[in-house]
């Protein structure tokens, strides 16, 4: 895995992530667990989108955070 790859396993936060900008790269299964890898873009973006998801102050539209968790539902299923 290259050093300018940020991962989770979390779906609903991946989820956000792509709503927020940041490009899906890959999934990768490890035993029963499936991670989400995406592009880290650096300057702090990814610390910030996370410091705002967990703090519940994130702002993303409705419908495309429901689409993306449905992608990556269907991502967990096939990987």
């Amino acid at each position: 895995m290259s050093c300018d790859h940020y991962r989770t396993k979390d779906l609903y936060y991946a989820a956000y992530l792509r709503v927020a900008g940041i490009t899906l790269v890959d999934t990768v299964r490890e035993g029963r667990q499936v991670y989400f890898l995406f592009d880290d873009p650096g300057n702090g973006v990814i610390p910030d989108l996370k410091k705002a998801y967990f703090s519940d102050k994130a702002k993303v539209p409705a419908m495309s955070f429901v689409q993306a968790i449905r992608m990556m539902k269907t991502l967990v299923h096939t990987t």
